[in-house]
Order: structure tokens, then sequence, then C-alpha cells
């Protein structure tokens, strides 16, 4: 149990201070380098180094729960977990409102510019499609007809879809 404990405490810890730290960057807009994959990635490290520490702490964990105050906190915790798993229409309309939920936005444009043809990528973008081709011959997607996709011409190059949108959307 000793030996358990001293992994468990550190692990519970560190990944805490980890998703404390990238959840408020991630909160103030700040995505840089691999905050959000981190804050992702590797929050299931500190769902179970929490629940062992619970439970090497059992005896701590019931006494609190046995006291008003304890159970206040732990039900509105629970309350508002319970509330933001939920699927409330007007809550996902106010959340897109204020900026939230726009992965699947960015999701769908992306998937629209990948599909579209580089005539049209081109004006969008305010380059001529031979601007356009050249840019993606730099990147080693070489383009033959401006009626191509993105996603064919990435294919065609054996190249990810995500690397000739990069090579579009990429500035100067």
């Amino acid at each position: 149990m000793k030996k358990l404990r001293a992994w468990v405490t550190p692990i519970a810890i560190g990944s805490f201070l980890l998703l404390g730290v990238t959840g408020l960057l991630m909160f103030f807009k700040v995505r840089g380098g691999l905050i959000v994959v981190a804050h992702e990635w590797l929050s299931p490290i500190f769902v179970v180094g929490a629940c062992l520490h619970i439970c090497l702490n059992w005896g701590a964990v019931r006494t609190n729960l046995s006291r008003a105050r304890g159970i206040i906190i732990v039900g509105l915790f629970a309350a508002l977990l319970a509330f933001s798993i939920a699927p409330f229409k007007e809550v996902d309309e106010i959340a897109r409102e204020h900026g939230h939920g726009q992965e699947v936005i960015a999701r769908r444009a992306a998937e629209l510019l990948l599909q579209a043809r580089v005539s049209t990528v081109a004006e969008l973008t305010g380059r001529t499609p031979q601007q356009l081709r050249d840019r993606l011959g730099r990147c080693g997607i070489r383009v033959t007809t401006d009626e191509a996709t993105l996603v064919n011409a990435a294919q065609q190059n054996q190249v990810s879809a995500v690397r000739a949108l990069d090579a579009v959307l990429q500035d100067e």
C-alpha cells in the first residue's frame, strides 16, 4: 500500500498541475504547442490517479462526505457535471455565440475547402489558380489542372489532405 501511495500521490499532483494549467490556458484562448493535446490526452492519467488517491485515502474521504459541507460541495460538482454533459439545445446555442464549438465549424469549413476545385480555393484565398498550384508545388503537391480538388491532389501526391490544406492556408 505504501509503495502504491508513493506513486499515486505524485501522479495525482503532477497531472492535476498539468490539467489545471493547460485548462486555464485554453480558457484564455491560448492554444499553441501541445496545450490542447496534453490536456485532452493526459486527462485519463489524472482520472486514474485521482481515483486511486481516493481509494487510498478512503477513510478521510468518507469522513468528509459524512459532513454537510462535504456532501453539498461534492453534490454541487456532481450537478454541474450532469448539466455540462446533458444535451441542451439552448445552452449549445449560447456556447456557440461565445466562441465554443468552433471545432465543428472549422472541421466543416476544412472539409468544404478540401472538396473544392483548385480554381475555387484560389479565388477564396485571393490568389490566381497558377499561384495556388505553384504554392502547392513548393510543398510537394503537384497539381495538373484547376479542376482537381485539394483532396484529389493530395491523394495523387500521396500526402495527407491536411498537408494540402495547410499549404493553401499558411501565411507567406
